[in-house]
């Protein structure tokens, strides 16, 4: 979680980490630079990609809220958001020497949803 601090700190983005309610979903406010994380999310092991898929919709350049664009945008903003995340998060392993023989240890270490196995194990691979 720090390496995710320190580098929205880096590229001047705005940090609020609470606990809010079990359900409530980390988000980011782009218009503001703002990343609002919530530390007492259900799954707590969910957490750290979710800050680093939020971190991507900022770096990414979204806009606003998605919930009324089409799936279209919706669904590539979010697909976006997810490599970024993931690269994310392969660039902090890389930092501090950390190796996964698999990208279903890498998912399960991060809370990365089995759905996006496969692209964790191209990005892993270098292959994306």
């Amino acid at each position: 979680m720090q390496f995710l601090i320190d580098f929205t700190w880096n590229h001047h983005i705005g940090l609020d980490i609470g606990k809010y309610d079990k359900f409530f979903r980390s988000r980011s406010l782009p218009e503001y630079r703002l990343i609002i994380i919530n530390t007492n999310w259900h799954n707590s092991d969910e957490v750290p990609f979710s800050f680093a898929h939020e971190i991507g919709h900022i770096m990414n350049g979204d806009t606003g809220i998605r919930y009324y664009d089409s799936s279209t945008i919706r669904d590539k903003s979010e697909y976006q958001a997810n490599l970024y995340g993931i690269g994310l998060l392969i660039d902090f392993c890389k930092s501090r020497d950390y190796e996964f023989d698999n990208a279903y240890n890498f998912c399960e270490c991060f809370g990365i949803p089995a759905s996006l196995e496969y692209i964790a194990s191209l990005k892993l691979r270098g292959i994306m």
